[in-house]
């Protein structure tokens, strides 16, 4: 059930209704048959395994608080790990990994022809969260199983997160409190803006940038094409976060932000702690640390550093170009401090030192895009080549096909960024900020409502994160 879908827009209201109707310790009751309407929409037979790796986790939790041994902690903490990394390496990186194995050995693999369960790749990393936690007496286990599946399966981030730890979401879980009108009223807001950076954005550039990506010539004009296809990312993975937290708000939750105007940081390091946030704190916290301080020399620290980016990309998916996206970004990121420090030497004015620091992210974001839409390897090598041409690449835009929609993606995506740069230097004047004003949000939601109506694409496009 697509969060801009009409079963949804029916579902939504229903839901609401009732949760608002009945008493609180009703409640959790229709959350959880929310949940589970929400999530077997899409395909009933992976229930199982929402349940399972909720089961597995509740228990090792449990196992791991209760044991005397250290021995008996870690015993209980492995047999989580493997399960939760087993059940995505089966749905998600067999097939990559059996393909790699029969062309290097010539043996014969047998590959799987399953489709990807819905939010997996979310989800597991929410409930090893919660396992890792408790191993690191940072939190105590749930004693209700109901309550725990609830933090597991709350719908409005099921699917593509915010990835929420235990800490944070399941207190507000055991309380589903009655949200005040003023939650209810900016939760609106934000869902609305999060349907118009969808429907405006993202899906209206959506075309051009496919097109571009993989049917074009190529040429220098793919700098700026990979730039655009890193925004319809943004506005894509922004829009489905925004509609989560403004869900949540409206039954008076606080998800966690997911993106702080990232394309406004000074460098790489700075992009990822404005990007994906969740995840990014996932893997520093859980993977990046643990190995840094184990080995914290050099070359072990830039290694580690550039070994955690390769995680992140292969959490997207099971293809070199993920590889290679991660692997990219690592490796500028560990070049990028030593060429800041040089830079620093000069004592140039400090609106230069800004200005080398934003144009290397906006350039990293350009290459890079290719590296995170183009799965065939020959084509996405052969991309990467024509941005390094003499070529002005001018076919891209010849084709007319998705112009007009581009034409408005653009100038949107103008407005996004002039919304971001007022949150980023701090004034008000954003949507977020006004949401807090109760007399603008009536205005803002009339306003974005007649923005998505005139100037939506309305052309169904799932949301890119539920591809992995």
């Amino acid at each position: 059930m697509s969060f801009t879908s009409l079963p949804f827009a029916i579902f939504t209201p229903l839901f609401l209704l009732g949760y608002f109707a009945i008493s609180a310790q009703k409640r959790p009751v229709l959350l959880a048959l929310a949940s589970i309407i929400f999530y077997t929409w899409y395909d009933p037979k992976y229930l199982p395994l929402l349940v399972g790796s909720a089961v597995i986790d509740y228990v090792a939790g449990r196992k791991i608080y209760a044991a005397d041994q250290q021995r008996d902690r870690k015993t209980w903490l492995i047999l989580s790990i493997l399960f939760n990394l087993g059940l995505l390496f089966f749905f998600k990186y067999w097939n990559f990994f059996a393909t790699n194995v029969q062309a290097v050995t010539g043996t014969d693999m047998v590959l799987h022809n399953l489709v990807l369960p819905l939010g997996i790749s979310f989800y597991t990393l929410q409930t090893m969260s919660y396992t890792f936690d408790i191993y690191r007496k940072k939190l105590k286990p749930e004693e209700s199983f109901f309550t725990y599946f609830l933090y597991v399966s709350f719908f409005p981030q099921l699917v593509a997160g915010p990835i929420e730890r235990a800490g944070r979401l399941m207190p507000q879980i055991k309380a589903l409190p009655m949200p005040s009108r003023d939650m209810c009223e900016s939760g609106m807001v934000l869902v609305a803006w999060g349907v118009f950076c969808k429907l405006a954005v993202a899906d209206n550039i959506a075309g051009f940038v496919q097109s571009a990506l993989w049917t074009s010539e190529g040429g220098l004009l793919m700098w700026g094409v990979g730039f655009c296809a890193t925004v319809q990312v943004y506005a894509d993975f922004l829009a489905y976060t925004l509609i989560a937290r403004g869900l949540g708000r409206m039954m008076g939750i606080t998800l966690s932000e997911n993106f702080r105007q990232p394309f406004f940081a000074r460098n790489l390091t700075g992009f990822w702690q404005r990007w994906h946030i969740t995840l990014t704190r996932w893997v520093t916290d859980y993977i990046h640390i643990p190995i840094a301080r184990r080995y914290p020399q050099e070359p072990w620290r830039s290694l580690t550093a550039i070994m955690a980016m390769v995680i992140i990309g292969l959490w997207h998916g099971a293809s070199w170009n993920f590889v290679l996206f991660g692997l990219t970004q690592g490796i500028l990121m560990r070049v990028w401090g030593p060429v800041s420090g040089l830079l620093a030497r000069f004592n140039g004015p400090e609106w230069l030192a800004k200005m080398t620091g934003h144009t290397a992210v906006l350039l990293t974001c350009s290459i890079s895009a290719p590296m995170f839409f183009i799965t065939d390897t020959q084509h996405l090598i052969s991309q990467l080549g024509t941005m390094f041409s003499t070529d002005l690449g001018i076919g891209i835009i010849a084709d007319g096909q998705y112009r007009e929609n581009f034409v408005v993606g653009l100038g949107m995506m103008v407005f996004l960024f002039l919304n971001d740069w007022n949150a980023w230097r701090g004034n008000r004047w954003n949507v977020e900020a006004l949401a807090e004003v109760p007399l603008a949000r009536p205005i803002l939601i009339g306003l974005i409502c007649a923005a998505v109506i005139l100037l939506g694409n309305f052309n169904t496009q799932e949301f890119i994160y539920f591809e992995f």
